[in-house]
């Protein structure tokens, strides 16, 4: 599999980060509500979770609901999800590009992604990839981080557990009005859209975050190929 520069720093990253990596932090409480509502997965539906990192999405639904095929960059952070899941018969583990997919066109009824809009230097790739693997009826559920939130911390991830252990993982930041034309461009329509900010309760489980109360966390888009819910 070939890999940008870019790409190969945020696959080291992960890979580097991936034993110790938290994927239920309080931010979960933002975005698995709204996936869960506009999913609207139905029986042999074809997921495809890109960025699937540890499989946090893809536990949140019931087995044989679905056939679900999951991506990552990372190939440590695949196999702690394949660890986590190998119960599973209904998902498949795949290593590749969000930006770069190795599937047929049309091959996915729903796409859902956590947090890769952050980490590709294309917006206009992703989403154009995204509506490329999606059905003529299909759906997408995306979380980013806010560029809001970005500005604040930085878009780059930084983690230093000891001078020996540092990690970073390159990010890139979108404006959100360009992550909306970008949809646009793939021929996605916008059906719903959130901004959830940090809220006291989160602070409660980490109150590191205080400075961030109050500032929108990610950016929640519910697509849908072609047409949206309005007709337009």
């Amino acid at each position: 599999m070939g890999m940008s520069e870019h790409e190969k720093a945020t696959a080291q990253g992960y890979d580097r980060w991936a034993a110790s990596y938290d994927d239920r932090d309080p931010s979960t409480w933002l975005d698995e509500p709204f996936l869960l509502k506009y999913l609207q997965a139905f029986p042999s539906c074809r997921i495809l979770d890109l960025g699937c990192g540890t499989g946090r999405y893809m536990r949140l639904l019931p087995e044989s609901v679905a056939r679900i095929v999951g991506v990552d960059l990372s190939a440590k952070m695949l196999a702690r999800a394949r660890l986590r899941m190998a119960h599973r018969t209904d998902i498949r583990l795949v290593q590749a590009s969000a930006s770069s997919l190795p599937f047929v066109r049309g091959g996915f009824d729903r796409v859902i992604s956590g947090l890769v809009v952050d980490h590709v230097a294309s917006a206009v790739r992703l989403f154009t990839e995204i509506g490329s693997v999606l059905t003529p009826q299909g759906h997408a559920v995306i979380a980013a981080v806010h560029p809001l939130m970005q500005r604040m911390t930085g878009s780059d991830i930084e983690i230093t557990a000891s001078a020996e252990n540092a990690i970073h993982i390159p990010g890139c930041l979108h404006e959100v009005e360009d992550l909306l034309a970008a949809a646009r461009h793939a021929g996605l329509t916008v059906i719903a859209q959130d901004e959830p900010a940090v809220t006291p309760a989160m602070l409660e489980h980490r109150p590191e975050w205080r400075r961030k109360l109050g500032c929108p966390a990610l950016l929640l888009l519910a697509l849908a190929k072609g047409k949206g819910i309005d007709g337009t």
